[in-house]
Formats: structure tokens, sequence, C-alpha cells
């Protein structure tokens, strides 16, 4: 752009001096002013070149700032959400184990008001024997007094019969032994008393309710139980 602006004027002056209205320096000093006008709008616009370069760096580095602080607020906001819906979780969590605990308790409140007398039979007092789910006579003779007394209420009754181990042996087979033991029972109560069987429920606990340490030989025998609970 300055050489295209240069060569205009020297022609331009050329023309002058052919017609004897300039000088040599004359010439030479428009020509040099000239060079200088140019000189500086150049400076102009590289000037503004420059700024424009600068504007859009800039911009592109604020666009990066922003990007990233748009990605830790999103990672904020991703975070508190899902700590609320733990907290929610939690919360339902909760309230459904309130609501279990509630029923059990109104379900053991019910059990309590409902239960009219029981009779706990063991081997402390020469009733079962380790490994064993036969009736001894002693526990024969405890049921037979516990019928009287059933068919002495004024009221109908059911008989919950809770079969429990001490805790030697493998846990399933306590379990297998415990449920033996009360349906030996049941049996009994049925064939020799003609309870109706649908009056009678037999569960089994196994080893998981002690009334006694099982490192002793007194404990582990005062654990070996049945258990028949009369309700109303």
């Amino acid at each position: 752009m300055r050489m295209h602006s240069l060569t205009a004027v020297v022609a331009g002056l050329v023309v002058v001096g052919t017609t004897g209205c300039a000088t040599k320096g004359y010439v030479s000093r428009v020509v040099d002013e000239r060079a200088q006008v140019v000189d500086e709008r150049t400076r102009a616009v590289e000037e503004r070149v420059a700024d424009v370069e600068r504007v859009a760096q800039d911009a592109a580095v604020g666009s990066g700032r922003n990007a990233a602080h748009i990605r830790e607020v999103d990672q904020t906001a991703t975070g508190a959400h899902e700590t609320a819906n733990a907290a929610a979780t939690a919360s339902r969590l909760a309230q459904v184990r309130a609501n279990d605990a509630s029923a059990v308790s109104e379900a053991l409140e019910a059990d309590a008001k409902r239960l009219l007398f029981e009779v706990t039979m063991a081997e402390d007092h020469g009733h079962f024997s380790f490994d064993a789910a036969v009736l001894p006579a002693p526990v024969s003779e405890g049921l037979d007094a516990l019928v009287d007394r059933v068919r002495s209420l004024d009221k109908p009754a059911h008989l919950e019969i809770e079969g429990h181990t001490d805790a030697t042996g493998p846990t399933d087979y306590n379990v297998r032994l415990a449920l033996e033991r009360a349906e030996a029972v049941r049996r009994y109560l049925h064939e020799q008393h003609r309870l109706p069987l649908h009056k009678i429920s037999v569960i089994s606990y196994g080893e998981e309710k002690p009334i006694a340490p099982n490192d002793t030989v007194d404990g582990r025998a005062m654990n070996r139980r049945v258990v028949v609970r009369v309700l109303g």
C-alpha cells in the first residue's frame, strides 16, 4: 500500500515538473510529507489490527475461563443433587425401619396382651437330652398338665410352640433339631389329647435365643428347651 501511494505522488509531481511549476526541492519535500502521512496511516491500521487480535485473544481466554467456571458450577450442582437424593433415600429407609419397628412393637404388645401363660421344658428339669428330639417322660407329664389348664379356660386358646437348642454344632443343624423338638410336642398334643392342629403353630429358633451362656454345661442344658405359649 505504501509503494503504490508513493508511485502516485511521484507521477503527479513529474507531471507538475514538466509544466515548469515545481522545483526539485519542492518535489522532494512533498514526497517526504506524503510518505510520512502514509507511514502514520499504516501504523494506525497495524495498531487497530493488534487491538483486534488482543480483543479476540482476551475473549478466547475469557471464554475458556467461563467454560471452566460453568463446568465447576455444573459439577457442584450435580454433587448437591446427588447428596440430596442420598439424603432423601436415607430418610425413606429410616422411615421404613421406624414403621417396621413400630409394627413389631405393636405385634409384641398385642401378643403380650393375648398371652395367658407359658410353660418351658428344658433338660435341666430332666427333659430334652443333647442331640435328641424324643419326648422324655417328664415332658409328657408337663404337657398333660398344660392341656388340663388349657381346657379349664373360659375362652378359646391358641398354642405356639417354640423349639430351641444350644450353640453346639452347625447353625442349620440346630434349626432342624429345634424344629423336630417343637413338632414332637405338637404331635403329642394332637395324638394324645386331640387338640386341633389348626390351633397349634410351631417355630424353630435354633440357637438364636439362648437364656443362659453356652460356655457351660448347665447353660447349654437350659438352652435346649421347648416353650409352649398359650394365647387367648
